[in-house]
């Protein structure tokens, strides 16, 4: 009950405040159609989703899915959107495990800079010769709109908040299965990562050096975890998207962050 309700706790200081605002502004935008016919994701990826694209670099997980499920896609080219239309949310990346944990502003640079270039390189190698033309609303505004708006939003962050709860607690009993010398070790607060993200981070800050520290977490912020997939799996399982192409995208999303963290923090840290 203790860990469930620190679930609670992490996701209200944490998550809570950032992504309720964005659900609702990421509803109303889709709103509305664009009128460019050459956007950068189309240019980039070859499919024009920049509201989504933005959207998700914006507020993180899991609006980027939520704005997939919320749009006119089909199945393939909801998959294809995943590749790059799943982030975490600066806020969280720069004030929680920047700026509060590893307390590092180089760290905090280079955790930002990673998870973006990672998320257009997993983009490129997931990229169709097919341009598609999606993801764009053109449906108006109307007045009744606005309260079903805000009703779903809240609906959608409550579960939110519940899958990380509940992953939380999980987490906190895989470690109590645990010998005290082997939980609280590094590779135990990584695999912690994997199952519930929020939670992994905050052991690796406490445990690494700042550099071990910076490139595991950016390793975790691109993978998401366990958490994050089904906060994200809740949303594009309406649009028929196979759970193993996510799996997928996340783990060469994960290589690609790790990678770019390890060749920064060795030449800036």
């Amino acid at each position: 009950m203790q860990s469930f309700f620190d679930g609670l706790t992490v996701w209200a200081y944490n998550v809570l405040p950032a992504l309720f605002p964005f659900t609702v502004l990421t509803s109303l935008t889709l709103k509305f159609k664009s009128k460019s016919k050459l956007t950068v994701t189309k240019k980039l990826f070859g499919i024009s989703c920049d509201n989504v694209w933005l959207m998700s670099l914006l507020c993180g997980y899991p609006i980027g899915a939520k704005a997939i499920a919320d749009s006119n896609a089909d199945r393939e080219s909801a998959t294809r959107a995943c590749s790059f239309c799943s982030t975490a949310g600066p806020i969280f990346i720069i004030a929680t495990v920047g700026n509060k944990w590893l307390q590092n502003y180089g760290a905090t640079v280079i955790l930002v800079v990673t998870h973006i270039f990672s998320s257009l390189l997993n983009g490129l190698i997931y990229r169709s010769k097919k341009a598609t033309e999606l993801l764009d609303k053109t449906n108006d505004l109307k007045a009744e709109d606005f309260g079903n708006i805000i009703t779903n939003s809240t609906l959608s962050i409550l579960s939110v908040g519940g899958l990380i709860a509940l992953f939380y607690m999980l987490a906190d009993m895989f470690k109590n299965f645990l010998p005290t010398t082997v939980s609280d070790s590094l590779v135990v607060a990584y695999a912690v990562g994997i199952l519930e993200m929020t939670n992994g981070i905050f052991g690796v800050c406490k445990l690494a050096n700042t550099a071990t520290a910076t490139v595991l977490c950016s390793s975790l912020l691109a993978l998401g975890g366990i958490c994050v997939f089904f906060q994200c799996y809740a949303y594009l399982g309406q649009k028929k998207v196979k759970a193993k192409d996510i799996v997928k995208m996340k783990l060469t999303q994960s290589a690609f962050a790790t990678l770019l963290s390890f060749c920064l923090v060795k030449i800036f840290l």
